[in-house]
């Protein structure tokens, strides 16, 4: 049971970090079009930069549950059935 654990969480963290690589290249394209189209960007405020890091938080370990429920409810089904004599 432990090694289901380990797997379920490495699983869990390999989804955070793709996630979260996915994320710093969407906050890189949008800094990188600040520069190259100044006209096309309002400048931020602290609350709308704020919103947008909750935001993406919640992405990151949005992606990093699924695994872990996965692997929690199919445990759960199979310690849960009845044995047959």
């Amino acid at each position: 049971m432990g090694l289901e654990k380990v797997a379920a969480a490495n699983e869990a963290w390999a989804a955070m970090v793709t996630q979260l690589f996915l994320e710093n290249q969407k906050r890189a394209l949008t800094f990188m079009q600040s520069f190259w189209f100044p006209w096309l960007h309002r400048t931020p405020t602290i609350k709308s930069i704020s919103n947008e890091f909750n935001r993406a938080a919640v992405r990151v370990l949005s992606k990093g549950l699924p695994p872990v429920h996965r692997r929690a409810v199919a445990n759960a089904k199979r310690l849960g059935r009845t044995k047959r004599k």
